[in-house]
Protein backbone atom coordinates (compact mmCIF):
# COMPACT_ATOMS: atom_id res chain seq x y z
CA UNK A 1 0.00 0.00 0.00
CA UNK A 2 1.35 3.42 -0.98
CA UNK A 3 2.32 6.08 1.52
CA UNK A 4 3.54 9.63 0.98
CA UNK A 5 7.05 8.45 1.87
CA UNK A 6 6.95 5.48 -0.55
CA UNK A 7 5.66 7.69 -3.38
CA UNK A 8 8.42 10.24 -2.76
CA UNK A 9 11.05 7.52 -2.38
CA UNK A 10 10.02 5.86 -5.63
CA UNK A 11 10.17 9.22 -7.41
CA UNK A 12 13.71 9.69 -6.08
CA UNK A 13 14.65 6.15 -7.15
CA UNK A 14 13.47 6.93 -10.70
CA UNK A 15 16.02 9.72 -10.64
CA UNK A 16 18.76 7.35 -9.50
CA UNK A 17 18.81 8.88 -6.02
CA UNK A 18 18.51 7.33 -2.57
CA UNK A 19 15.06 6.96 -0.99
CA UNK A 20 13.96 8.79 2.12
CA UNK A 21 12.72 7.14 5.31
CA UNK A 22 10.58 10.05 6.49
CA UNK A 23 9.30 13.35 5.15
CA UNK A 24 10.64 14.98 8.31
CA UNK A 25 14.21 13.67 8.04
CA UNK A 26 16.90 16.33 7.93
CA UNK A 27 17.96 15.89 4.30
CA UNK A 28 17.67 18.04 1.22
CA UNK A 29 15.78 15.22 -0.55
CA UNK A 30 13.11 15.11 2.17
CA UNK A 31 12.79 18.93 2.14
CA UNK A 32 12.34 18.86 -1.66
CA UNK A 33 9.72 16.12 -1.39
CA UNK A 34 7.88 18.18 1.23
CA UNK A 35 8.04 21.23 -1.04
CA UNK A 36 6.68 19.44 -4.13
CA UNK A 37 4.44 16.60 -2.92
CA UNK A 38 1.11 18.32 -2.16
CA UNK A 39 1.05 20.56 -5.24
CA UNK A 40 2.04 17.66 -7.47
CA UNK A 41 -0.63 15.40 -5.93
CA UNK A 42 -3.29 18.05 -6.55
CA UNK A 43 -2.02 18.61 -10.10
CA UNK A 44 -2.33 14.91 -10.97
CA UNK A 45 -5.74 14.66 -9.26
CA UNK A 46 -7.00 17.67 -11.22
CA UNK A 47 -5.60 16.39 -14.52
CA UNK A 48 -8.18 13.58 -14.86
CA UNK A 49 -11.60 12.65 -13.52
CA UNK A 50 -10.21 9.77 -11.46
CA UNK A 51 -12.98 7.42 -10.39
CA UNK A 52 -11.58 7.09 -6.85
CA UNK A 53 -11.58 10.89 -6.43
CA UNK A 54 -14.91 11.68 -8.09
CA UNK A 55 -17.76 12.54 -5.76
CA UNK A 56 -21.12 14.33 -5.72
CA UNK A 57 -22.48 17.22 -3.68
CA UNK A 58 -25.44 19.53 -3.42
CA UNK A 59 -24.05 23.04 -3.09
CA UNK A 60 -25.38 25.64 -0.65
CA UNK A 61 -26.72 28.73 -2.40
CA UNK A 62 -25.05 31.94 -1.23
CA UNK A 63 -27.18 34.91 -0.17
CA UNK A 64 -25.28 37.29 -2.45
CA UNK A 65 -25.99 37.18 -6.17
CA UNK A 66 -23.52 37.60 -9.01
CA UNK A 67 -23.07 41.13 -10.36
CA UNK A 68 -24.21 40.12 -13.87
CA UNK A 69 -24.79 37.24 -16.30
CA UNK A 70 -25.84 34.60 -13.74
CA UNK A 71 -28.71 34.53 -11.25
CA UNK A 72 -27.19 32.42 -8.46
CA UNK A 73 -23.86 31.62 -6.87
CA UNK A 74 -22.96 28.58 -4.80
CA UNK A 75 -20.18 27.72 -2.37
CA UNK A 76 -17.93 24.92 -3.60
CA UNK A 77 -17.20 21.97 -1.28
CA UNK A 78 -14.34 22.37 1.16
CA UNK A 79 -14.42 18.91 2.79
CA UNK A 80 -13.28 17.23 0.69
CA UNK A 81 -11.97 20.25 -1.17
CA UNK A 82 -13.22 20.63 -4.75
CA UNK A 83 -10.29 20.59 -7.17
CA UNK A 84 -12.37 20.51 -10.36
CA UNK A 85 -16.08 20.59 -11.19
CA UNK A 86 -16.87 17.98 -13.85
CA UNK A 87 -20.57 18.64 -14.41
CA UNK A 88 -23.84 19.72 -12.91
CA UNK A 89 -26.79 17.40 -12.40
CA UNK A 90 -27.97 17.79 -15.99
CA UNK A 91 -25.57 18.06 -18.91
CA UNK A 92 -27.35 21.08 -20.41
CA UNK A 93 -26.93 23.19 -17.26
CA UNK A 94 -24.53 26.07 -17.84
CA UNK A 95 -22.16 27.09 -15.08
CA UNK A 96 -18.88 28.84 -14.48
CA UNK A 97 -16.32 28.71 -11.67
CA UNK A 98 -14.99 32.09 -10.55
CA UNK A 99 -13.20 33.68 -7.64
CA UNK A 100 -15.29 36.24 -5.76
CA UNK A 101 -13.49 38.68 -3.47
CA UNK A 102 -14.23 37.97 0.19
CA UNK A 103 -15.88 34.62 -0.61
CA UNK A 104 -13.40 32.57 -2.65
CA UNK A 105 -14.18 30.12 -5.45
CA UNK A 106 -17.86 29.86 -6.32
CA UNK A 107 -20.02 28.20 -8.93
CA UNK A 108 -22.20 30.59 -10.91
CA UNK A 109 -25.36 29.36 -12.61
CA UNK A 110 -28.88 30.32 -13.60
CA UNK A 111 -30.21 27.14 -11.95
CA UNK A 112 -31.91 27.50 -8.55
CA UNK A 113 -30.26 24.30 -7.26
CA UNK A 114 -26.74 23.08 -7.88
CA UNK A 115 -25.86 19.41 -7.69
CA UNK A 116 -22.38 18.71 -8.99
CA UNK A 117 -19.99 15.92 -9.83
CA UNK A 118 -16.45 16.92 -8.91
CA UNK A 119 -12.88 15.79 -8.38
CA UNK A 120 -12.10 15.94 -4.67
CA UNK A 121 -8.73 16.50 -3.04
CA UNK A 122 -8.00 13.04 -1.66
CA UNK A 123 -5.07 13.10 0.76
CA UNK A 124 -5.40 9.60 2.26
CA UNK A 125 -2.98 7.49 0.24
CA UNK A 126 -4.87 4.30 1.13
CA UNK A 127 -7.68 5.53 -1.14
CA UNK A 128 -5.39 6.11 -4.14
CA UNK A 129 -5.84 3.96 -7.23
CA UNK A 130 -2.64 2.08 -8.10
CA UNK A 131 -2.42 3.75 -11.53
CA UNK A 132 -2.82 7.15 -9.87
CA UNK A 133 0.11 6.28 -7.57
CA UNK A 134 2.21 5.41 -10.62
CA UNK A 135 1.26 8.69 -12.34
CA UNK A 136 1.90 10.72 -9.19
CA UNK A 137 5.30 9.06 -8.76
CA UNK A 138 6.23 9.85 -12.37
CA UNK A 139 5.06 13.49 -12.12
CA UNK A 140 6.85 13.93 -8.80
CA UNK A 141 10.03 12.54 -10.39
CA UNK A 142 9.64 15.11 -13.19
CA UNK A 143 9.21 17.92 -10.64
CA UNK A 144 12.18 16.75 -8.55
CA UNK A 145 14.46 15.93 -11.49
CA UNK A 146 16.18 19.28 -11.89
CA UNK A 147 16.44 20.22 -8.18
CA UNK A 148 17.87 16.77 -7.36
CA UNK A 149 20.07 16.07 -10.40
CA UNK A 150 20.54 19.43 -12.18
CA UNK A 151 19.70 17.58 -15.40
CA UNK A 152 17.18 19.08 -17.82
CA UNK A 153 17.56 15.93 -19.94
CA UNK A 154 16.39 13.73 -17.06
CA UNK A 155 13.61 16.19 -16.31
CA UNK A 156 12.39 15.91 -19.92
CA UNK A 157 12.58 12.10 -19.76
CA UNK A 158 10.54 12.04 -16.54
CA UNK A 159 7.94 14.39 -18.05
CA UNK A 160 7.62 12.03 -21.05
CA UNK A 161 7.26 9.11 -18.66
CA UNK A 162 4.49 10.96 -16.82
CA UNK A 163 2.66 11.71 -20.09
CA UNK A 164 2.78 8.03 -21.07
CA UNK A 165 1.59 6.92 -17.62
CA UNK A 166 -1.29 9.42 -17.48
CA UNK A 167 -2.41 8.48 -20.98
CA UNK A 168 -2.54 4.80 -20.04
CA UNK A 169 -4.28 5.53 -16.73
CA UNK A 170 -6.94 7.69 -18.42
CA UNK A 171 -7.70 4.91 -20.87
CA UNK A 172 -8.03 2.25 -18.14
CA UNK A 173 -9.87 4.51 -15.68
CA UNK A 174 -12.26 5.59 -18.43
CA UNK A 175 -13.25 1.97 -19.06
CA UNK A 176 -14.94 1.94 -15.65
CA UNK A 177 -17.36 4.65 -16.71
CA UNK A 178 -20.67 3.66 -18.28
CA UNK A 179 -22.85 6.18 -20.08
CA UNK A 180 -26.39 4.90 -20.51
CA UNK A 181 -28.04 7.99 -22.00
CA UNK A 182 -27.93 8.64 -25.71
CA UNK A 183 -28.06 12.36 -26.20
CA UNK A 184 -30.27 13.47 -29.03
CA UNK A 185 -28.57 15.51 -31.71
CA UNK A 186 -29.08 16.30 -35.37
CA UNK A 187 -27.39 13.06 -36.46
CA UNK A 188 -29.45 10.75 -34.21
CA UNK A 189 -32.69 12.65 -34.94
CA UNK A 190 -32.08 12.34 -38.70
CA UNK A 191 -31.64 8.57 -38.40
CA UNK A 192 -35.11 8.12 -36.85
Amino acid sequence: MATEVSICSNALRRLGDDPITSLTEDTERARLCNAFYEDTRDYVLRSHSWNFATTRATLPQLSTTPIYEYSFQYALPTDPYCLRVLSMEFQDYIYKIEHVAGIGRVLLSNEDTAKILYVARITDTTQFDSMFVDCLTAKLAAELAYPVTNSTTLQTQMEKLYMAKISEARAIDGQETFIDDIVSDTFTDFRK
